[in-house]
């Protein structure tokens, strides 16, 4: 049962082998099968089905970077980000080394925002909390014109503006 593998496949037909173990961090896969598990007889005589996973909304690109990340997290736990964060920077907050370099590189590579919303559909919580880490340090000390830019929203028309400092002054408050 420890070698069993699993095949995830991307909304490109792409394939990512990986042991089953490490998958199950994905709350979507450990559920799944834990549902199919119950409602299936296996009448193979014993042997472990073939075990497969689609995943419709993620590209390969990204499933492959997930495919990594749940490897690794399989050999070496993630340590749970403490809250309020134990530190002012991304990497005193984040002292394993392999973690850091891999939110680092989504972050450099522009792919931060897909490999969360992966996650998030995937429900694989330690990944999302190392995106969300890093996101909160990408933004910290930013204005609030740069965080439109970095997060990619629409510039407020003055009507929309003036309802929103209506509605939430505090947002624009000088702090």
């Amino acid at each position: 049962m420890g070698s069993e593998t699993i095949t995830f496949i991307s909304n490109d037909k792409q394939e990512f082998d990986l042991p089953f173990e490490a998958a199950k961090t994905a709350g979507l896969v450990e559920d799944f099968f834990e549902s199919s598990d119950d409602n299936e007889e296996n009448n193979d005589g014993g042997k472990p089905n073939r075990r497969e996973m689609e995943f419709p909304r993620v590209e390969g690109r990204i499933l492959s970077l997930i495919v990594d990340f749940l490897k690794h997290h399989n050999e070496e736990q993630m340590k749970e980000i403490p809250v309020p964060l134990g530190g002012s920077t991304f990497d005193e907050v984040m002292d394993q080394e392999w973690y850091k370099e891999f939110a680092h590189a989504l972050s450099q590579n522009k792919t931060l925002f897909e490999v969360l919303t992966a996650a998030n559909y995937m429900n694989i919580k330690p990944l999302l909390d190392l995106a969300c880490l890093e996101i909160t340090f990408k933004l910290t000390g930013m204005s609030a014109e740069q965080v439109r830019v970095y997060l990619n929203l629409p510039q407020l028309t003055a009507e929309q503006e003036a309802e929103a400092r209506e509605r939430h002054p505090w947002i624009f408050e000088s702090h």
